[in-house]
């Protein structure tokens, strides 16, 4: 299976997907729309079925009306029709590659040699698609890891909802926020990289910080593109245990992503010197980040300044 656009699209990778983003199951002898068609189409209002008992290549096969005009579908291989699905449109959103199918075939006598198969071509092709489906609107998972006194649960709350309650409950599990952001990053080479403004969705993932929690953290931990790694200003201890957050997060992410290291509870007296923090996120490569989930400040910065990482990344700025 190929997952794009942060967990948003499957396409099988079982299938062959054509540049219109019709698929062809071999096995079932099912043409269908891919999740990512269906994406594009903005809104699909009526399809109308222009196969008849046969069919062949580049022939069109399904007509669909959207809000902004009409879509001709051709057909991606020659054959016997056995069946056609004019009610298509209700499961293609949720189920295209098995209700949601256009038509079932009787048989297939040739099949268009440039069809794209093979998941290497279909993950390339897929995020190349889904880049452009997508453009200037971004969806992230990030996920907040440490100890489980130092406000994880506060922060998101504040960043999400934007407001501090003094007696949140202590997270069981994991818990979970979304809000978008409005992000620039102008590069200090103006003239060959320029400015890029773009609309980024924070999926905030809150991780338990309980011992007893480990083993399934690890399930959530899967998909993240950015981490914010939290300890108390005002509590050495869970700065000191950052190591060990740090080693969790490499052992279940497997790659490198961008980390900023945040110092919450700065509206308290402080035991964790800045100088501290910023030596140890230079030393680890991490961004830094100072802020109070009680007063707001600092919050929307921090994940601003993530969403850019995120963003460089992703894009390879």
């Amino acid at each position: 299976m190929v997952v794009v656009a942060d967990g948003r699209y499957e396409l099988p990778d079982d299938l062959l997907y054509s540049n219109q983003h019709i698929y062809l199951d071999k096995t079932k002898r099912l043409i269908g729309l891919d999740e990512l068609g269906y994406a594009f189409l903005k809104n699909p209002k009526e399809l109308k079925i222009l196969a008849e008992e046969e069919i062949s290549i580049g022939e069109p096969i399904a007509v669909i009306t959207t809000d902004i005009g009409i879509t001709t579908f051709m057909s991606p291989v020659k054959g016997k029709v056995k069946s056609t699905n004019p009610n298509a449109l209700n499961s293609m959103e949720n189920d295209t590659y098995t209700t949601g199918f256009i038509l079932e075939m009787d048989s297939l006598e040739e099949i268009d040699p440039y069809l794209i198969g093979g998941k290497n071509k279909l993950e390339k092709w897929a995020n190349f698609e889904s880049k452009s489906l997508l453009y200037g609107n971004y969806s992230y998972k990030v996920i907040e890891i440490g100890d489980s006194t130092v406000g994880k649960t506060a922060i998101k709350v504040r960043f999400t909802d934007d407001y501090f309650k003094k007696d949140l409950k202590t997270t069981l599990g994991v818990d979970f926020g979304s809000k978008a952001l409005k992000c620039e990053y102008i590069s200090e080479d103006v003239l060959f990289t320029g400015s890029h403004r773009f609309k980024a969705t924070m999926n905030v993932w809150d991780a338990a910080g309980q011992a007893h929690y480990e083993k399934i953290r690890g399930i959530y931990y899967r998909g993240a593109l950015g981490a914010l790694l939290v300890y108390d200003v005002n509590n050495p201890v869970t700065f000191q245990n950052l190591d060990n957050w740090v080693k969790e997060l490499e052992d279940n992410v497997g790659k490198k992503i961008p980390i900023l290291l945040v110092g919450n509870k700065i509206d308290l007296p402080r035991e964790v010197s800045k100088e501290q923090a910023v030596t140890y996120a230079k030393n680890n490569g991490f961004l830094y980040f100072e802020c109070s989930a009680k007063t707001g400040e600092g919050i929307k910065g921090a994940f601003k300044e993530l969403a850019v990482e995120i963003y460089k990344k992703q894009e390879g700025i």
